[in-house]
């Protein structure tokens, strides 16, 4: 079996075998909370009348996210064929590099909100969330496996090889996203912390305000995968066992975190649960399905527009 510590690992890993197999464990459990919470997130969402980008992009990272796990539980390389050994591999690499270009995408569909830029029609706008999330990670991988292919699966588990900076192929493009994804987390803080004290609100409601946008952004940008550059570079234990437990559960983080604190989403839910109440207050919430629990579209209050512009929200 196999633990999330071997994706960052680029040959610096100090673990001893007991704690590989304590991070293995931790590495499964987290796994089966993992896909409950995706399983929930994915079924409320078909469950529900939502057709926004956001969630859009949240399907995409969900199955990607679904599949990454399962391929991460069935990462022992006990294949005899080496073909099979190299399409494993190559299964691994490619649906962990998917989920992190999907938390990329999600964050650069925040930012255009917060910038108020809707340029594409919602066609198009869907056409580019599906390349961004699925078309990088196969070139990457393409590349790997034409450059590297030897060393596909040579170990004990199917990954790639730290030999000849190999294992690189996953860590360099995940540490890139991880830099944009947390430049644009510290804007939507900032602006959000900018527009509560334009508002006076109280220091306890600012930090509630800051805490809950914080909780439901860090699942679905996958600023957790943060946290493995202590497995990268061979330091701090302890947070290579925050690194595995966080990650493990990403699924139930996005589920509690950012699905189940979308005030609109619990709304409808009231709404389908409740068949007596009228079709025009469903509507009505519906169409306010829009708003994300980050307030993204009064966080772009705060952003100066271009002269004579207006907002465009459009759909979250």
């Amino acid at each position: 079996m196999a633990s999330y510590t071997f994706l960052m690992d680029v040959g610096n890993a100090t673990l001893t075998e007991s704690e590989v197999a304590s991070m293995v464990k931790l590495s499964v459990t987290g796994s089966g909370f993992s896909l409950v919470g995706t399983m929930l997130s994915l079924c409320l969402i078909c469950f529900l009348p939502v057709t926004s980008d956001g969630m859009f992009i949240l399907i995409n990272l969900n199955i990607s996210l679904i599949g990454a796990q399962l391929a991460l539980i069935g990462a022992e390389n006990s294949f005899e064929s080496r073909v099979v050994i190299r399409t494993a591999t190559a299964v691994i690499h490619y649906f962990f590099l998917t989920l992190q270009f999907c938390s990329l995408s999600f964050g650069l569909h925040l930012l255009s909100k917060l910038r108020s830029v809707t340029i594409l029609e919602r066609f198009h706008r869907r056409v580019v969330v599906l390349a961004v999330c699925w078309v990088p990670a196969m070139v990457v991988v393409g590349l790997t496996a034409t450059l590297r292919g030897d060393s596909y699966g040579s170990g004990s588990l199917c990954w790639l090889t730290p030999e000849q900076g190999t294992r690189w192929a996953f860590v360099g493009p995940t540490l890139a996203i991880q830099l944009v994804n947390l430049s644009i987390f510290g804007l939507i803080m900032a602006t959000r912390f900018a527009m509560d004290v334009k508002r006076d609100y109280k220091l306890r409601r600012v930090l509630k305000n800051q805490l809950l946008t914080a909780v439901s952004l860090v699942p679905v940008l996958g600023l957790m995968w943060t946290l493995g550059l202590a497995t990268t570079f061979g330091v701090a234990k302890s947070v290579q066992y925050m690194f595995v437990a966080f990650c493990s559960t990403q699924g139930m983080c996005i589920f509690l975190g950012h699905v189940m604190t979308n005030g609109h989403v619990r709304k409808l839910l009231c709404v389908k649960m409740k068949p007596e109440n009228d079709n025009e207050e469903e509507a009505s919430i519906t169409n306010g399905i829009s708003n994300d629990v980050t307030n993204v579209s009064q966080i772009s209050e705060m952003v100066e527009l271009p002269r004579g512009g207006r907002h465009a929200y459009g759909n979250y």
